[in-house]
């Protein structure tokens, strides 16, 4: 088969998670073609491919461009990373119409208002969220298209693969990302913004085993898409008012202040969006 890779609006944390497959891929990639890589070979025109992994999202006319191709000439699609499941980072800034044709006089692209996710321009047959990616979890999907099996799909959560443990009491939250909760306390509990309740698992927790809160990077779990009924939010709300102790209203109150936070990877998720419990943060 004819595999490909493209990168789009992204920071290279999601090719890097891929080079860091080592032999494993050097092996599976021995057994095909590369069609085309910025990363892997010397040859960046795109071409029919059977498989596509495509990172990072679309920020301008150019990469719209690319994707658009991409999506023409190739039989699969494996959305990699945030950025290119949700919007990621750079889906945080949004611009005004009278700044997007900046610089298109001296031939570079035209910035679009704001960054969108893959699918709203193509199709995607794979996702494969987080920033990054754990590398074991790219190749597992890009073997299971190959070989015709279903990819690893994480349905529990991030808490259920953390070794820290919930204290039953009131939450005194605080704005340092993990600093000042031992390191067998669930740092939710300990007053800290850990969106581990909430979050798709697969990661093995591996920032809070390192004293680091989830900032969600995974997207919603499936117990969050499960109906319109749940949401990252009000799902959080629920869990720190459970292990507090204390109405969901007081707990829903301290929370609005950290939206930007909450959604600071899927903010331009059109499916977050339209989700009547989510409170994702007006631009």
């Amino acid at each position: 088969m004819y595999i490909g890779t493209i990168s789009l609006c992204s920071c290279g944390g999601c090719e890097r998670s891929l080079l860091m497959t080592g032999e494993p891929l050097v092996a599976l990639l021995s057994e095909n073609n590369i069609s085309f890589s910025g990363q892997l070979v010397d040859r960046h025109s795109i071409s029919p491919s059977d498989i596509v992994l495509a990172a990072g999202c679309v920020r301008n006319s150019e990469e719209m461009e690319l994707a658009r191709e991409v999506s023409r000439t190739s039989r699969k699609v494996i959305a990699v990373g945030s950025c290119a499941v949700f919007g990621g980072i750079p889906g945080m800034a949004a611009l005004p119409d009278e700044m997007t044709q900046a610089g298109t006089d001296e031939g570079l692209p035209e910035l679009l208002t704001e960054a969108v996710p893959l699918d709203s321009v193509m199709d995607i047959d794979y996702y494969i969220p987080g920033c990054p990616p754990p590398p074991a979890l790219i190749l597992d999907s890009l073997k299971s298209v190959l070989e015709g099996y279903p990819p690893t799909r994480s349905e529990v959560t991030v808490c259920a693969e953390c070794r820290r443990r919930a204290e039953r009491g009131e939450i005194e939250w605080r704005d340092h990302p993990g600093e000042g909760v031992a390191p067998d306390v669930c740092l939710l509990s300990g007053g800290h913004l850990c969106l581990g309740p909430v979050t798709r698992g697969g990661c093995h927790a591996a920032c809070t085993a390192h004293g680091s809160i989830c900032i969600g990077c995974r997207g919603p779990s499936d117990v969050v898409l499960s109906s319109q009924m749940h949401s990252m939010f009000s799902d959080l709300v629920r869990y720190a008012a459970s292990t507090a102790g204390v109405r969901d209203e007081k707990v829903e109150k301290k929370l609005q202040r950290y939206l930007k936070h909450m959604y600071l990877f899927a903010r331009r998720d059109p499916v977050t969006r339209r989700r009547p419990r989510e409170k994702v943060p007006a631009d």
